[in-house]
């Protein structure tokens, strides 16, 4: 097996295919998900507002709390199911953003070990908190496609990340900037940049999928990703890396 790669220009380049050609249905979709990510720390401006005392604050404050991250998992499942069909030459709908179910538990305990280890490796020293998060970024996204445990999952994206860091690494610094780019374009540019962002991710999450045998063990074959033509423009000239076993 050749060294793995892709091409971050191919990429972005795809991303920014997608995500201009459906550009309405992005826009509708980041009018739902941004509002609602918001929704706890309203009821935490609230919450400090309401003169509640000590006892019954802390109480509401954990709840509130809480109830961010739970909206977070869910709306972070649905994205990432919307971003793998258009990848699979189906264009979703927008309701799909709400559909959590059969992996809600797993995604959140592989976010929480994502997060414990990461911290791990902030707390020894910084690179090797570094080096964690990006080799075991790619969890989530198998929990949510491939239907994997937390465990399975955290040792899929660390063989499927291996060899790979610093170009995702590089990824990881791209991505930055268009969010970056995105904000200083105020609304317009975040609904835009934030599905480019995804897109950009979720395919190099598949790209190194394809290149990484070694997944047979959670019964993940090679499955490469080819062009499906398609009536609308979804999925138009998806790049594919040559060097894909």
């Amino acid at each position: 097996m050749g060294n793995k790669c892709f091409s971050i220009s191919d990429l972005v380049g795809y991303g920014w295919r997608v995500t201009t050609s459906n550009l309405g249905f992005f826009i509708i979709l980041g009018l739902i998900f941004w509002p609602l990510t918001y929704v706890s720390s309203v009821l935490h401006i609230v919450l400090g507002h309401s003169g509640i005392g000590p006892p019954l604050y802390a109480v509401l404050y954990i709840l509130i709390m809480i109830l961010g991250y739970v909206i977070s998992f869910m709306l972070a499942i649905g994205l990432i199911k919307i971003i793998l069909s258009f990848i699979d030459g189906r264009k979703p709908s927008v309701s799909e953003l709400f559909d959590f179910y059969g992996c809600f538990w797993r995604y959140s305990m592989t976010w929480v070990l994502y997060f414990l280890i990461i911290c791990g490796g902030f707390i020894l020293l910084i690179v090797p908190g570094i080096i964690w998060s990006i080799q075991f970024s790619l969890a989530v996204y198998y929990v949510v496609d491939k239907r994997l445990g937390p465990i399975e999952a955290l040792k899929a994206s660390s063989r499927t990340t291996k060899g790979v860091k610093w170009e995702l690494f590089g990824l990881g610094i791209i991505g930055t900037l268009i969010m970056v780019v995105g904000l200083l374009c105020l609304v317009v540019g975040i609904l835009v940049a934030y599905p480019l962002m995804m897109i950009t991710y979720v395919l190099a999450y598949r790209q190194l999928l394809a290149q990484t045998p070694e997944l047979a063990e959670f019964g993940i074959g090679p499955d490469p990703i080819v062009e499906q033509p398609l009536a609308e423009p979804v999925l138009k000239d998806l790049p594919v890396n040559e060097n894909m076993q």
